[in-house]
C-alpha cells in the first residue's frame, strides 16, 4: 500500500456544530478511488469553498475534509489512457472540494471525466487566477449570446467586486460590450473602471430599479452573481430581447419579481450552473480563455497567498470584505508514481 504524505487544509468538527481549520498531512492512500493522481501546483479560494470551511453542510456533509472546488497541476499517474504523468490539467467543479478532497491539498485523485487540458497559452498559475469564478464568467456569456445577446450594447454585472463580477466586467468589456458595474462597496469605482466598466452604479441606487412594476429599459445582457433585489431590477430594467445570466446569491437565494419584463419585453432569464457543465464544455470555454476571450489583466483581478494564509481569506469572504480573486500556491511535493491498481 502506498502511502505517500502531503500539506493540505483540513477542516474538522471538533464538537457538534464546531468546525476547526488546520494546516495538516493527509496520506495518499486515505484519497478516494479514482482514475487520476495529480500534484496541485495551485488552487484559489470561493465563496463555497469559504462554506465548506466552515461546516455548511449544503456543500459538505463529511468531516474531516480538504475543501477546494479548483486546482491546476500535473498528472502523477494514471490509469485512464487519456492522461499521463506530466500532463498539465485544471480541474474545476463536479464534487471536488465538495465532498471530494479538493484542490486545498497538494495532491487530489479524481475521476477522468472531471480534467480539462491545460491550454498551452496560459500557466497554470493564471488558470487558477481566473479558476470556477473566470470560468463562470464565460459560462453565462457563451450562454447570453446563444440565448441571443447582441455582439455588442450595454450590458450591467452586479456584485462587481467579488470574484465572477471582475471577471464578468474585464471579459465583456475585452468582448467590446459596454459595461456598467454595480457594487456595493465604496472606493471600488476607479479599480472597475480600469478593469472596462465604463460606469459605476452604487447597488443602493440600482436595486432601486426594482421598486417599479417595471423600469427605463436599458441593458441588452446582465450577469447576476448576487440574487434578491438586484436580479429583480436587473430583469425590470433590461432592454427588449434582452438576456439575464443568473449565477450566484452573494447576497440571498430569493428572487421575488413579477412577469412584465417577460411578457412586455421578452428578456430572458438563464441559470449558470458551472460545476455541472460537462468536460467537453468546459474544455471549450477554456480555450476561449486562452484565445479570444483572454483577460489581459488578470493580476488587477487576483493575489497569490500561501496555504497557511487560507483562514484569513475565509473570514474575508464570510464578512463580505474579499475582493477579486485568491489564488493559493501549495506547497513543494516531490513523489514518485504510486501503484494505481
Amino acid at each position: 500500500m502506498h502511502d505517500e504524505s502531503f500539506s493540505a487544509l483540513i477542516v474538522e468538527e471538533e464538537t457538534p456544530g464546531q468546525f476547526i481549520r488546520r494546516i495538516g498531512t493527509r496520506h495518499i492512500e486515505d484519497l478516494p478511488d479514482g482514475d487520476v493522481l495529480i500534484r496541485v501546483h495551485y488552487s484559489s479560494v470561493n465563496y463555497k469553498d469559504a462554506l465548506s470551511a466552515t461546516g455548511h453542510a449544503g456543500v459538505t456533509r463529511r468531516y474531516p475534509h480538504t475543501p477546494g472546488i479548483d486546482a491546476a497541476g500535473v498528472v502523477i499517474s494514471s490509469r485512464d489512457s487519456a492522461w499521463h504523468a506530466g500532463d498539465e490539467i485544471i480541474v474545476t467543479g463536479f464534487d471536488l472540494g465538495m465532498n471530494t478532497p479538493g484542490g486545498l491539498g497538494a495532491v487530489i485523485r479524481v475521476p477522468a471525466t472531471w480534467i480539462v487540458r491545460k491550454p498551452d497559452t496560459l500557466s497554470l498559475r493564471a488558470c487558477m487566477m481566473l479558476g470556477t469564478a473566470g470560468f463562470t464568467a464565460a459560462l453565462a456569456l457563451d450562454r447570453m449570446q446563444r440565448h441571443g445577446l447582441a455582439a455588442s450594447g450595454e450590458v450591467v454585472v452586479t456584485g462587481a467586486t467579488g470574484g465572477v463580477g471582475q471577471c464578468a466586467v474585464a471579459l465583456l468589456a475585452g468582448q467590446g460590450y459596454r459595461v456598467t458595474a454595480v457594487t456595493g462597496k465604496s472606493g471600488q469605482e476607479e479599480a472597475l473602471k480600469r478593469l472596462g466598466a465604463i460606469e459605476v452604479i452604487d447597488r443602493k441606487d440600482f436595486n432601486a430599479m426594482g421598486q417599479r412594476p417595471i423600469a427605463h429599459a436599458r441593458w441588452t445582457g446582465g450577469v447576476d452573481t448576487v440574487g434578491g433585489e438586484a436580479l429583480d431590477a436587473m430583469l425590470k430594467s433590461a432592454a427588449l430581447g434582452g438576456v439575464v445570466a443568473a449565477c450566484g446569491l452573494a447576497a440571498t437565494a430569493d428572487l421575488n419579481t413579477n412577469v412584465y419584463p417577460f411578457i412586455l419585453r421578452g428578456v430572458s432569464l438563464i441559470g449558470i450552473d458551472s460545476a455541472e457543465t460537462p468536460v467537453q464544455t468546459k474544455a471549450r470555454l477554456w480555450s476561449l480563455l486562452a484565445g479570444p476571450w483572454r483577460i489581459e489583466r488578470l493580476d488587477a483581478i487576483a493575489r497569490e497567498v500561501s496555504l497557511n494564509e487560507v483562514g484569513a481569506v475565509v473570514r474575508s469572504i464570510l464578512n463580505g470584505t474579499h475582493r477579486g480573486r485568491t489564488v493559493v500556491r501549495l506547497p513543494d511535493y516531490n513523489v514518485t508514481s504510486p501503484d494505481m491498481r
